[in-house]
């Protein structure tokens, strides 16, 4: 089974001022205000749909010329940051 990630409803993207940020729609959320890296905000678009990890490392190797093994590290990083502060949706799926 293959993990599938999609970003989730707690939260909205806004580009303000150059900033890239997340802000939590609700009172619950371990981080109201959540900056993001441009590389995030593209990895947060990435995740407007199911994806897997590969499918996000591809990407991001293909946008920002970096190796497999570094987007993979990156991507990562990125989501167990994103499931910290609750942002993320996880499904398993069947290849």
């Amino acid at each position: 089974m293959a993990t599938r990630f999609m970003r989730g409803d707690r939260h909205v993207y806004r580009n303000i001022a150059g900033e890239h940020l997340l802000i939590a729609l609700h009172g619950d959320s371990p981080e109201p205000l959540f900056a993001l890296t441009p590389t995030a905000a593209f990895l947060w678009e990435q995740l407007n749909d199911w994806c897997t990890q590969e499918e996000l490392a591809a990407a991001l190797s293909q946008r920002f010329d970096v190796t497999a093994e570094q987007a993979a590290r990156d991507i990562n990083d990125f989501l167990a940051q994103l499931d910290e502060v609750r942002a993320l949706q996880t499904q398993e799926s069947t290849p």
